[in-house]
């Protein structure tokens, strides 16, 4: 090899290695948590689903899932979805809360949250809240008791059209006969 050619290799090598350099650069790898740091959620979008998203954190809810239980005369039924929506509740524009034993059909959902016609009609059973700015009003169904209380549901939140909270009463206004304990994230319908 002369002095050329080594001096063209050497150039040819050298861009050579620039080039894998700069893609090495290039190349993103998405990073792993340290051992004992939890990785980030990313945040869930609202779903139109009338059934409730599958989760892996046991403990924690999806957007449309509802858990916990409510007791009337005695019959206590376990609640496994929750929907969301603005109606009229007692004159006022109210944030109406459903949470279920068994989905409602997509097709239906507006109605329910409007009329209840499935509540009524007891072909589903749940929990009815209406959420204003003076406070919360809940009926069971299908008994149809219900009750008014001041302020907000524990951990109550709505952000990007998303509400969660929980709510608990051991039935001291109805001694015992009416109690619940049900936390819940639903999307609210437009």
């Amino acid at each position: 090899m002369n002095r050329a050619q080594k001096h063209e290799f050497l150039a040819a090598f050298s861009l050579l290695a620039l080039a894998l350099f700069g893609c090495s650069l290039g190349k993103q790898s998405s990073p792993q948590p340290a051992a004992n740091q939890p990785a980030k959620q990313q945040p869930t979008q609202p779903t139109q689903s009338t059934e409730p998203a599958k989760t892996s954190e046991p403990g924690s809810l999806r957007v449309g899932e509802a858990s916990g239980s409510y007791t009337a005369k005695g019959e206590t039924v376990q609640l496994k979805y929750a929907y969301a929506g603005h109606a009229q509740r007692f004159g006022n524009d109210s944030l109406v809360i459903l949470l279920t034993d068994n989905p409602i059909p997509a097709e239906a959902l507006a109605e329910e949250i409007k009329s209840q016609t499935l509540l009524l009609a007891e072909k589903i059973r749940g929990l009815e809240y209406a959420i204003d700015k003076d406070g919360y009003w809940v009926r069971y169904h299908p008994s149809q008791t219900q009750e008014s209380k001041n302020g907000q549901l524990k951990d109550f939140v709505v952000e990007n059209d998303t509400v969660k909270g929980r709510d608990e009463d051991n039935g001291d206004a109805f001694q015992g006969r009416y109690t619940r304990s049900v936390k819940f994230v639903a999307a609210i319908i437009k």
